[in-house]
């Protein structure tokens, strides 16, 4: 039974408890004379231990990290070594034979066996190029470019034939009348011209007569091939 000043909660909890003062310790008093120094003694709780310590083990740079491949696709697939992995579970319906006892010495069976054993020939697999059925031809991948390359020209020529005709009949022959018309009219561009070149200074000092003196020769110059051409 629970006593009703256990619970959390009780009327007698209001009751205000008389007040017990702690009782004092006895007062400390060393063991030691207070007229005498104590021996200072740094290294007595703090520090290392005095014992003699191997110089080989030392902390070496490095060797406290996590050393991680650095090229992960250099180790390859890792594969779990399955050599250790135990034999599965017998089956319900499955019972060892009982009772059978063989007098073969295996030892020595074995020892048999491997001195008589003749060593495996490799069978070499050398592969002639020479025998090959299409030694020495043409491949059949070049036949099918050419014969590509062929289709391409034919559909490029056939095009050009069908358009032909439609050029043929927008040129028109230029009669002696219409030469001599567009002769004597480019003669007269050119005297013009002329007329206009020769009238210019001697003395090309600033950069539009020199300007108008180029304009002037290139128009003269692209007129006499118009000449020529007709």
């Amino acid at each position: 039974r629970h006593s009703i000043f256990n619970m959390s909660e009780s009327i007698y909890g209001l009751i205000p408890e008389q007040f017990q003062p702690a009782p004092k310790q006895p007062i400390y008093r060393s063991k030691f004379p207070g007229a005498i120094a104590g021996m200072k003694k740094p290294a007595a709780t703090m520090g290392t231990p005095h014992t003699v310590v191997d110089s080989s083990q030392f902390l070496k740079k490095g060797s406290s990290a996590e050393h991680a491949v650095s090229a992960p696709h250099a180790v390859g697939v890792q594969k779990r070594d399955t050599s250790h992995s135990k034999a599965p579970v017998p089956k319900r319906d499955e019972k060892p034979v009982m009772g059978l006892i063989s007098q073969k010495n295996y030892i020595t069976a074995n020892a048999v066996d491997n001195i008589l054993s003749v060593p495996r020939k490799e069978v070499r697999k050398d592969v002639n190029y020479l025998q090959k059925q299409d030694y020495g031809k043409v491949p059949a991948y070049l036949d099918r470019v050419k014969d590509q390359i062929r289709d391409e020209y034919g559909m490029i020529e056939e095009m050009q034939q069908r358009n032909q005709p439609a050029d043929q009949e927008a040129i028109e022959v230029l009669t002696e009348a219409d030469r001599e018309r567009l002769l004597a009219g480019l003669k007269a561009n050119w005297e013009a011209v002329n007329k206009e070149y020769q009238t210019l200074s001697f003395t090309l000092d600033t950069p539009a007569k020199k300007k108008r003196k180029e304009d002037y020769e290139a128009q003269l110059e692209e007129i006499e091939k118009d000449i020529k051409k007709l």
